[in-house]
């Protein structure tokens, strides 16, 4: 049942992730004063956010699997 927990962990973290992209690609819009610097950092740490909530995702996807074949093979 902590799988559960862990998969909704990442799809926070990739909401946030998706988030913060979206404020980093923001400050670029200000076309008299783009702010390249802080654009890239924010973006550079959305997407080791984005990578972060994709293996949660990925390591209660594969928690479920197991436990459904340990579950079919008794």
């Amino acid at each position: 049942m902590f799988f559960w927990l862990r998969e909704i962990a990442g799809w926070g973290l990739v909401g946030l992730s998706l988030y913060m992209l979206w404020i980093g690609l923001g400050f670029l819009s200000d076309l008299s004063n783009p702010k390249i610097i802080e654009s890239s950092v924010l973006n550079l740490a959305g997407l080791g956010v984005l990578k972060a909530g994709l293996i949660l995702i990925r390591l209660s996807t594969t928690a479920r699997i197991a436990i459904k074949l340990s579950k079919s093979d008794r």
